[in-house]
């Protein structure tokens, strides 16, 4: 097993033990009735996600491709049913497992590798919920990115909007 390989097999390990937290959430995502106003979810992940806080936040989109807001009282809040950063914990990983493989390779990408095994891992869990029922639309790609990854089809393609 070659490096990458190992260093995906790590954080594959270290997302396995968020299925039972992160599961439960997505179902809840999946289930929840949005204003018609809401066209999708699109989970973003964030560079300094993986070592700090869990990497991803859900945006819920109009057809203009802008985020949408409820506002109650005059305040604006989430058309959801939970936070948009979905779980609060300390790091998917710590930054000791990363800098294993960084610090011997300058060139070693570990963002990058994170980043693609959880968007397979979250694909698994989105379906695993009841992701094929979703009658919105739903993507989840890296932050600016100009691709995302369609979790209804599960195929990449070229982000909606751009």
């Amino acid at each position: 097993m070659n490096k990458e390989q190992k260093f995906k097999a790590g954080v594959r390990h270290y997302l396995d033990a968020l299925d039972l937290v992160v599961t439960p959430i997505l179902a809840k995502l999946i289930a929840y009735r949005y204003p018609l106003e809401v066209v999708g979810i699109d989970f973003e992940i964030f560079v300094d996600g993986f070592t700090q806080e869990f990497p991803v936040r859900a945006f819920f989109l109009d057809s203009d491709n802008s985020e949408f807001f409820v506002y109650v009282d005059g305040k604006a809040e989430y058309p959801s049913p939970v936070d948009p950063q979905l779980i609060c914990i300390s790091g998917v990983y710590p930054q000791e497992f990363e800098d294993e493989f960084t610090e011997s390779d300058d060139e070693f990408d570990a963002w990058r590798h994170a980043t693609e095994v959880f968007i397979s891992w979250f694909s698994e869990r989105w379906q695993s919920a009841g992701g094929a029922e979703f009658e919105l639309r739903a993507t989840i790609a890296p932050h600016d990115s100009a691709n995302e990854f369609n979790l209804k089809t599960a195929k990449w393609q070229r982000r909606y909007g751009l």
